[in-house]
């Protein structure tokens, strides 16, 4: 009887210490485990060849098992320079959401994934334009010059992403981020209704698609939980 009670106290005492360190091992995958920073590879050939535009982003995601959170800053400068009218806009924009990553089990920690995000811009917009032009060139209104400014617009909308990021050389990653935005709300100071918004890209309907390409530096704070596993089952 004294021996069956000892098993059976063993047991229990077992059975616990291995639920709680299986829940210690869960609890453990929702913490960070790498930040990743990466910057915008596109906005370099805007700067060699494009002379309306140019911008700069960089982004930073932080690595929650198979979630991530992510934050996306950038600078925006657009410009049309046509013999009746000059059109400029520059500004800022941010994005804030999370990533799903459909590649878990992934040895090298590639990504595929699915995101969500909330994006916000603020800008400064002038148009000037020959008012002759605008009328008719024909007639003898005066040929003056008229401008227009929004001091103070800004922009809000919603994003749903999908893209990759693939490792290229221990910590180095390239990818790709595909966007469809949805804008919620543009406002400005002025009669001007911006043509372009900085992050979002031309004003003229609700809906935009974009494609940015970045590379990034993957900083780990420890080993996935699930690429311990994986290693130990190799192993076997």
């Amino acid at each position: 009887m004294k021996l069956i009670l000892k098993y059976t106290i063993s047991l229990w005492l077992l059975l616990v210490a291995m639920g709680e360190g299986i829940a210690q091992k869960k609890a453990e995958r929702w913490i960070p485990s790498a930040v990743r920073v990466g910057g915008s590879l596109g906005s370099l050939g805007y700067l060699i060849f494009s002379e309306k535009h140019n911008y700069f982003e960089s982004i930073v995601d932080v690595d929650f098992d198979r979630y991530f959170a992510v934050f996306e800053i950038g600078n925006s400068s657009y410009r049309l320079n046509e013999d009746t009218y000059n059109y400029t806009n520059s500004g800022r924009f941010m994005r804030l959401g999370f990533d799903v990553n459909f590649m878990q089990d992934e040895k090298h920690l590639n990504v595929v994934f699915f995101g969500l995000r909330y994006a916000w811009s603020s800008f400064q917009d002038d148009l000037s334009y020959n008012t002759v032009a605008v009328i008719e060139s024909e007639t003898q209104w005066p040929d003056t010059r008229e401008e227009v400014s929004n001091l103070e617009a800004g922009a809000h909308w919603y994003e749903m992403n999908t893209g990759l990021k693939v490792r290229v050389y221990n910590n180095f990653y390239m990818g790709f981020t595909a966007r469809y935005k949805f804008l919620m709300k543009a406002h400005h100071d002025s009669s001007l209704r911006s043509y372009y918004i900085p992050g979002f890209g031309k004003n003229i309907n609700s809906d935009s698609w974009g494609l940015n390409y970045y590379i990034y530096y993957r900083i780990p704070f420890r080993k996935k939980m699930y690429f311990e596993k994986s290693e130990k089952t190799n192993k076997k």
